[in-house]
């Protein structure tokens, strides 16, 4: 052996021992975590932006046929996307992982991490640095921003139940607001987006009535009224009002005007009643009910899940040299929708009564992380 070659093969065993080294960040350790994050960002990017897009297309269809305000989209769109992180930051992090993983070992790199010496616990524990930090990040939004979005969602649904952009009703069509209770149907319009002719509207009150109401004209008009949480007001012309008692004792009642003005949120109903996912956690920390158990163990898994996801990562993430880097993708992606089920169909189980606090959801992260330590060891074996 040629003296070069003497020298290059001491340098790399002087050089191993010092690519973790305990007094600070290492050379590799940084090396993977900078490989991990470059795709990570991209990925979660992507993905948010998908989500966000697919939610403007439905929440702009209902601005379009005025039965949400227009002010409200941007809004909604970002808190829908900030409930969807909780699962959208795990699946990136997977994801990258087994992509990041995938280029080393396509470019030949892993075969000279392993040539120095380097085991899988101490590639493990440089993945943990991101994933950590990933599982910190999600158990916050879990625990904290998702109910605080859920609630800021739910108000804002609230209030385009009560609001109404009578200018973009079309005729030939039923618009149904405020979970059916309301009704408005327009025979045609005058010149385009003018007066509405034979308006038909119904609206069950809370005071025991349906109420009827039908019309030959109407048109809005500015609501002058300070307070007022909805849309404008509606002047109808020549208007038949009928409030039909839905209980045992009441009167029916029968009024015909020549004009009179109808305010759609006058009759709008009160603020729903709370929902699991929109209670604060330390609200659900005592609860003993299906819906806030399933609610609470949901969002102590999503951290926990991060944490089994990236190690599962590393296992699905090697690869032989030269191989292509996507050719894990599938199975990564495979594995994930499969446990993604599973972690719905158990919260489910448990909302429902069917599966009780004990096991919980808790069975489909131990199945993970069982399958997680298996092919991790798997990983082990085969680098001795």
């Amino acid at each position: 052996m040629t003296q070069a070659g003497h020298m290059g093969r001491a340098q790399r065993w002087r050089l191993a021992p010092g690519l973790f080294s305990p007094h600070g960040p290492a050379i590799l350790d940084r090396y993977l975590i900078v490989a991990i994050l470059r795709p990570l960002l991209a990925v979660l990017g992507t993905c948010a932006a998908l989500f966000a897009s697919y939610g403007a297309v439905d929440l702009m269809g209902e601005a379009a046929n005025g039965l949400l305000a227009s002010g409200s989209i941007a809004a909604m769109i970002g808190l829908r996307v900030l409930i969807a992180l909780e699962m959208l930051v795990p699946i990136a992090l997977y994801l990258s992982i087994v992509l990041a993983f995938g280029r080393l070992y396509e470019t030949t790199e892993f075969t000279a991490i392993w040539s120095l010496r380097v085991t899988p616990w101490m590639v493990l524990r440089a993945v943990l640095v991101p994933a950590g930090a990933c599982a910190v990040l999600v158990g916050f939004l879990s625990l904290v921003v998702r109910p605080w979005a859920y609630e800021r969602l739910h108000e804002l649904a609230y209030r385009s139940t009560l609001t109404l952009n009578t200018d973009a009703l079309a005729g030939g069509t039923f618009y149904i607001t405020q979970d059916g209770k309301r009704v408005i149907h327009l025979d045609s319009r005058m010149r385009g987006h003018g007066p509405a002719r034979h308006i038909f509207m119904m609206q069950r009150l809370d005071d025991g009535y349906m109420r009827v109401v039908s019309a030959q004209i109407g048109y809005a008009m500015r609501n002058a009224s300070s307070g007022a949480p909805g849309g404008p007001l509606i002047r109808l012309e020549n208007a038949h009002v009928y409030d039909i008692a839905q209980q045992d004792g009441l009167p029916d009642r029968v009024l015909s005007l020549a004009s009179a003005t109808e305010d759609p949120t006058r009759h709008g109903d009160a603020m729903p009643d709370r929902n699991a996912v929109a209670t604060p956690t330390r609200a659900l920390l005592g609860s003993t009910t299906p819906e806030d158990i399933s609610e609470r163990q949901w969002r102590f898994s999503t951290a926990i899940s991060t944490l089994i996801l990236s190690v599962l990562a590393v296992a699905l993430g090697r690869g032989s040299p030269r191989q292509e880097r996507f050719g894990r993708v599938g199975t990564a992606l495979g594995v994930y929708f499969i446990y993604y089920i599973a972690l719905t169909a158990a919260r489910t189980s448990v909302q429902h009564g069917q599966i009780g606090a004990v096991p919980g959801i808790w069975w489909a992260p131990a199945l993970l992380s069982v399958l997680a330590a298996w092919l991790f060891s798997r990983r082990i074996l085969e680098r001795r």
